[in-house]
């Protein structure tokens, strides 16, 4: 058995290494491309993003600043002190602007005749109008305008940034509908360089940006960047593959900012193959690794379990012959443990299995002949009755008449051939007997009413359900009771999926403490811990074993100080 196992369990694992090697070198080589593509093109539609929030940014900026009552004071001119005021307040929106926005390197603005202006740090070499720089020229005309180049222009920084660090947005300021001059604001793309350089870093690629002229705007010291041809990238996004000095290229691109910009990612195709190929050299490696410590596993595991198992079907042959003291007490995994101790359950359940059914016959039998004997019970005790009440007639005892006879039929209905339900107007009249007989010994002291809905008559209930009930009305409520009105209350009403019956009493109170208790007892038919009665315990319990699940018995008080025992029949859906 343990050759077997070991043999079955060492094709297994071989045939699942094997299987689990070829297929993830499969899967991994056709869809390392496909993930890889969409890494790439995901992070170049981040960037791109990025970079479009931050010229979105400047435009905010730039919006806000041709709108403000500084700028537009400035634009408008003035004469002496109020020029100064005017200029000054321009430079020191400049200066907030700066503290709060560290990218904006240069902030300028021009008036409409391009001539003057007020920079924080830019200043004019040679004393020519605007109206010869590109961006100013392409603001004034278009309301704003965009230099993502590094062309010339007659402005130069205090700080000297280099040309192709920044990129420069210029918006005309307007009041009214007419040009009052030009704003222009110069952004660092020192950050944007190093999102490149990190995304270089992440994918083994490169990135450059674009214009929609094709000129470069951004891109990593490369000898292929300035080889690619713009007409290339057609559509708003793709992928597609170029040769450039004899080598492939991947190239991915996306186009953003009404296509004026585009950004392309691009990679060594050689490299692709290099990949898989160490891929499946370390699948190899691990897969061989991986077999060897499982076949050791596998012994180990197999000489661990043999001798429990063995064990235990060992005891199962024994208990199989009829030996149920048996147990497993071994030592095991707990897999083994678990199987151990659901024989030990099993044999212990059959043997109290056993046991029960030895004491159930015992028990039928001893019914049986208590069966006989009651038999005869019933007939005499129904000939006894018939005989007093002819020699109470004889002698014109009406009285004794009425009694003897009401006594025979609350017999009856209470025997009733030992069935165990019978009819609701049966044992509504089996307690109307009962309360005569009851209201001839104690005169006087109390009165009953009994109602019941005319659709539930016919309803099967349990026998001698309610007797036990209203006997504890009488006997402890109303006899215990000074209430010269005291009265016992039977109603029996129809409900949604089923009837309920209540016992109503104004006798004396049962006790708080006592009622809660009774009720938790009703409630989960568990009475471990009730010292009460016997009546009240019996009609619970064949309530809850008899009816569908929530029928049963609860007791409560009303507002007119009557103490209510409610009985719930539920039928069976």
């Amino acid at each position: 058995m343990k050759r077997d196992l070991l043999i079955f369990q060492g094709a297994m694992i071989l045939f699942v290494v094997a299987l689990l090697t070829l297929a993830g070198n499969y899967i991994y080589k056709r869809e390392m491309l496909h993930s890889r593509m969409g890494y790439i093109t995901e992070l170049q539609r981040q960037l791109a993003h990025s970079f479009e929030v931050k010229i979105r940014s400047v435009d905010d900026s730039l919006e806000i600043l041709a709108s403000s009552r500084e700028v537009k004071d400035c634009l408008y001119g003035g004469a002496g002190e109020i020029k100064i005021y005017r200029e000054q307040a321009v430079r020191d929106l400049f200066d907030t602007y700066e503290k709060i926005h560290t990218d904006y390197l240069n902030m300028i603005l021009v008036s409409v005749d391009g001539e003057s202006y007020i920079s924080n740090d830019l200043y004019r070499p040679v004393h020519e109008s605007f109206y010869g720089e590109q961006w100013f020229l392409q603001a004034i005309q278009n309301g704003s305008s965009y230099r993502f180049d590094s062309g010339l222009r007659n402005l130069q920084s205090w700080k000297h940034y280099d040309s192709d660090s920044y990129i420069s947005i210029a918006r005309t300021v307007y009041e009214n509908g007419r040009a009052l001059g030009v704003l222009m604001i110069d952004v660092s793309l020192e950050e944007f360089k190093e999102a490149y350089q990190n995304l270089e870093t992440d994918t083994e690629n490169f990135f450059f940006l674009m214009d929609d002229s094709g000129e470069i705007i951004l891109s990593p010291v490369n000898k292929i960047v300035y080889r690619v041809n713009p007409k290339w990238f057609i559509g708003e996004e793709g992928i597609l593959v170029a040769s450039i000095d004899s080598k492939n290229y991947k190239f991915v691109f996306n186009r953003f900012r009404d296509n004026k910009l585009l950004i392309v990612g691009a990679y060594d195709m050689d490299k692709e193959s290099v990949i898989p190929l160490r891929m499946t050299q370390i699948s190899i490696v691990m897969a061989a690794v991986c077999f060897v410590a499982a076949m050791i596993w596998s012994v180990c595991f197999l000489l661990e379990i043999t001798k429990p198992l063995t064990k235990l079907s060992y005891l199962m042959q024994s208990a199989s012959e009829g030996n149920l003291d048996v147990r497993f007490k071994e030592e095991s995994r707990d897999d083994i443990r678990i199987l151990g101790d659901a024989f030990n359950k099993m044999v212990e359940k059959l043997k109290r299995l056993m046991e029960m059914m030895r004491l159930e016959q015992k028990q039928k039998r001893e019914a049986e002949l208590m069966v006989m004997q009651e038999q005869i019970k019933p007939h005499f005790l129904y000939n006894t009755l018939d005989m007093i009440a002819w020699m109470a007639r004889k002698h014109s005892a009406t009285d004794i008449v009425h009694l003897v006879e009401t006594m025979s039929e609350f017999f009856r209905i209470s025997l009733s051939k030992g069935r165990e339900k019978i009819p609701l107007k049966e044992e509504l009249k089996m307690i109307q007997a009962y309360l005569e007989i009851q209201s001839m010994r104690y005169k006087d002291i109390f009165s009953y009413e009994i109602f019941c809905s005319p659709g539930i008559r016919d309803e099967m209930v349990l026998r001698m359900c309610l007797q036990p009930l209203v006997e504890n009305c009488l006997y402890h409520g109303i006899k215990e009771s000074d209430n010269p009105h005291a009265r016992i209350q039977i109603l029996a009403e129809e409900v949604l999926g089923g009837m309920c019956i209540q016992i109503r009493d104004n006798g004396c109170e049962m006790d708080d403490t006592v009622m809660e208790h009774l009720n938790s007892c009703l409630a989960a038919n568990n009475w471990d811990d009730w010292h009460g009665g016997f009546g009240v315990k019996n009609v619970g319990r064949r309530l809850w074993h008899s009816f569908a699940k929530g029928s049963g018995l609860h007791y409560s008080k009303d507002e007119q100080g009557f103490t209510v025992a409610t009985l719930l029949i539920l039928k069976e859906e």
